[in-house]
């Protein structure tokens, strides 16, 4: 199975495939990247953030727990972090992720790749 970007095709044609569930398919994905594994992703979002995140539906997954001061955690079941990644990482400093460990490193590892190279320029 491949994935593609619909606007990168010059011609598309759909095919039948009587056997393919896309449901099925992308379960756990958080939009299409598909992995082996199996993440228990926790991620606190301020109460700026969470005004923006109540009653939408992120994910077929999600648990939305309303915390003290305004804020929330978003609680998700995954088979991989390439996408939440980068979705956490628009919220800028609007989310923190609690679990799993792996995810906050490599949050970590971008946000220190960013500060160096915002560093020392114009303002």
């Amino acid at each position: 199975m491949r994935t593609f970007a619909l606007n990168r095709l010059s011609e598309p044609v759909l095919t039948a495939r009587p056997d393919f569930n896309a449901e099925a398919y992308l379960k756990g994905s958080f939009s299409v990247f598909r992995g082996p594994d199996d993440y228990e992703v926790a991620i606190d979002f301020d109460a700026w953030a969470t005004d923006l995140l109540r009653g939408r539906k992120w994910h077929a997954s999600q648990q939305f727990q309303e915390m003290p001061k305004g804020g929330c955690r978003l609680s998700l079941r995954l088979n991989n972090i390439e996408e939440i990644e980068r979705w956490i990482l628009s919220w800028g400093t609007h989310a923190t992720v609690v679990r799993p460990r792996e995810l906050a490193r490599r949050i970590r590892k971008a946000a220190v790749v960013l500060a160096k190279r915002y560093s020392g320029g114009p303002d």
